[in-house]
Formats: C-alpha cells, sequence, structure tokens
C-alpha cells in the first residue's frame, strides 16, 4: 500500500481556533489524510470520507495534546497505520507578548549612576510606564557584555530589591555573550551556548535574584544555532524558543534555529509548532518594531489580523534595546511612541498581556 500521511494538521502543530471552527469551548478541525483511492480510512476509529483526492473528517481537537490516528485498509483488508501529535495552548490565544532584545547598554547606565530607582534609568522608565498603562509584561534578553569593556560582573546588586518587586512583569533571559560576531552560535558546539547561558544567568541571579528570571522562554540572539545548541538551551531549562522564521538571499533558513526549510517555512505560517524529536517549542515573533517608521506599525499588524490569521492569536512582538540611545548610529527618537503603538493596537484589539512561559502548557 502506498503511503499514509497527515495533510493537515502535521505533527506537532499547536491549533487555534483559525484552523477550523469553534462550538461552544471545542474546536474541531478538518482533518486531511492522503492514502490511495478505494481504502477504507479512520482518524480515531472515526471513518473519514474521500474529497478532493484526500481523506477528510471533522473532529474536535480540545486536549493540551492530542493524538490523532489514521489506519487505511485496501481492498484486500490489508492496513497500515500513522499516527501524530497535536495540540491546543488555549491560554496562549489571544495574548501579547514583548520582548526586548540586545539588552547591556542599560546595565552599563544602572551600574554607573546610583540612581533612586531603577526606573530613574530613561530606558527602565519606558516599560515602567507601559506596564503602568497597560499592565504590560516585558521580557529582557541580556548580553554578558559589551565591546566597551562592560560585562555583568560589574552591575552592581543594589538595585535587586526592586527589581524583585517588580518581577511579577518585569523578567530577563540569557542573549548571548556579546553582540559580535552577530551570528555567534551559528555553528557553536553544545559546550559554547550552555556555559555562556549560565555566565549570564548566574549574573541575573545575583544582581535581580533567581524570581526575575524567564527560566523556559528563550529568544537566541538571532535565533541561530546547531541543533547541539538547541539540545544545550533545553537541558538548561529552556522549552520554548522564539524566532522569525524567514530566509535569507540566497534562500536558506535565517532567524530560525537548526531548522530546514520545511520547518522553517511551516514555523512562518503557525504561532507556535513543536519539534517533537527534540521536545522544543518554537514560537514565532509578528512583529520586529524597530523596522518598521511609527506611521506603519498600525496598517501591518491590521494586516497580520486580517490576513494571517493561523499566526495572530498569539501577538509577539519584540525590539532592540540600541535603538533607544542618541548615540546609536541608527538611534529612533519615536521608538517608546513606537512601542506603545503596538501595544495599544494589541490592547484595542482584545489581546492580553502576557509572559509566554505562563500560557503555554507542557505538552510532552
Amino acid at each position: 500500500m502506498d503511503s499514509l500521511r497527515f495533510i493537515f494538521p502535521l505533527d506537532g502543530d499547536v491549533l487555534t481556533p483559525a484552523d477550523g471552527v469553534m462550538e461552544g469551548e471545542s474546536l474541531l478541525v478538518r482533518i486531511r489524510v492522503l492514502a490511495p483511492a478505494h481504502c477504507r480510512v479512520t482518524v480515531n476509529e472515526q471513518t473519514a470520507a474521500f474529497v478532493n483526492e484526500a481523506y477528510e473528517i471533522n473532529l474536535p481537537v480540545d486536549n493540551n495534546r492530542n493524538t490523532l490516528e489514521a489506519v487505511a485498509t485496501d481492498e484486500k483488508g490489508n492496513t497500515t497505520s500513522t499516527h501524530i501529535f497535536v495540540y491546543r495552548f488555549k491560554e496562549a490565544y489571544g495574548k501579547y507578548r514583548l520582548a526586548i532584545d540586545d539588552i547591556i547598554w542599560s546595565m552599563r547606565d544602572l551600574a554607573e549612576h546610583d540612581y533612586t530607582s531603577i526606573f530613574d534609568c530613561p530606558f527602565f522608565g519606558i516599560f515602567k510606564r507601559l506596564h503602568r498603562d497597560f499592565s504590560t509584561c516585558v521580557h529582557m534578553n541580556i548580553y554578558f557584555t559589551d565591546q566597551n569593556g562592560f560585562d555583568l560582573t560589574q552591575m552592581p546588586d543594589r538595585y535587586k530589591e526592586e527589581f524583585l518587586e517588580n518581577s511579577h512583569w518585569l523578567k530577563f533571559t540569557f542573549h548571548a555573550y556579546a553582540n559580535d560576531p552577530p551570528r555567534i552560535y551559528r555553528y557553536s558546539p553544545y559546550f559554547q551556548v550552555y556555559r555562556d547561558y549560565h555566565l549570564v544567568t548566574n549574573e541575573i541571579i545575583r544582581f535581580a535574584g533567581k524570581e526575575t528570571m524567564q527560566t523556559d522562554v528563550n529568544g537566541l540572539h538571532f535565533a541561530e544555532t546547531t541543533v547541539q545548541g538547541a539540545r544545550a538551551l533545553r537541558d538548561c531549562g529552556i522549552r520554548c524558543l522564539v524566532g522569525y522564521f524567514i530566509f535569507d538571499s540566497a534562500g536558506d533558513p535565517y532567524v530560525s534555529y537548526y531548522l530546514n526549510s520545511e520547518q522553517t517555512r511551516h514555523c512562518f505560517d503557525r504561532d507556535f509548532w513543536v519539534d517533537r524529536k527534540e521536545n522544543i517549542i518554537f514560537s514565532k515573533d509578528k512583529m520586529v518594531i524597530d523596522s518598521f517608521t511609527l506611521e506603519k506599525i498600525r496598517p501591518k499588524l491590521d494586516w497580520i489580523l486580517e490576513n494571517r490569521k493561523t499566526e495572530a492569536g498569539t501577538m509577539n512582538f519584540v525590539t532592540h534595546e540600541q535603538y533607544f540611545y542618541s548615540f546609536y548610529s541608527q538611534y529612533q527618537p519615536d521608538y517608546e511612541e513606537k512601542i506603545r503603538t503596538a501595544v495599544s493596537w494589541a490592547t484595542e484589539h482584545g489581546y492580553k498581556p502576557c509572559f509566554l512561559s505562563d500560557v503555554i502548557k507542557e505538552p510532552f
């Protein structure tokens, strides 16, 4: 018998209402299976109909983890079967996340000034105002060192109590050892990522407290590493990696960790996808805020909501620290206004703030 495989959903898919029809609290999904004609095909023991050169059946997909098993029986009674696992992260639907990458200059600012409050630091003041006005949760991804001699060992712990007091909405995670080289972990072995993760994490715990750690979601610098590097993060407790899932000018996966072309293309269209082989969840950034002019942010988000529904269930926003600073060559004087525009749009459209770790459930 020819091969039997699922066309939709695919193994590891995290399904949302955009993938089917809601009937009350239940998500009814049209399952499509490829199998030879003139077979009897069942999915979870329910008979599928042959439609448009595939076998189809509507089934509810309501659990955090769901098994779909297809069985094909030919005219001679020979059978073959295959199964996949698909998921639902119900609490993630209708949420937005704000991440700030490349954090180090603001750490230097805090270290070099004896501020009464961390929020007297102009950069951190932005996010205090966002939280005040929108209840926004902020996830900051931190370097160990800049290129001018400052590193996290020089960050004092005098702000630790205040970091802890605000840890319900402000959290930190390892990003990279440094910005240079830009794609630092593209070919990295396991030990390099593991070492650098702990180098940064130990300092965060020292100056801000363990409670400020975003321990299981990570946006690695440039979102590129080997499968061994990703395993190192997984073994450090990271179970969700965030990226763009795009292609470079040569047509190769870019900002996509270790994923191949097919997996990258698939993740581009989804809120989440689970690589079950490696036990890693992937989540897509929906807008890199600093890549858009202020006047284009709302139209772009409107377009995503209207045209990209399978990736609009959870809105991941990301921007980068350096665009805030006037000495940076690509300084953006409307830095705060651009972030506020994205967050305001999300709020107006019913999205609630979150940390991803709070809304994704362990699927394995």
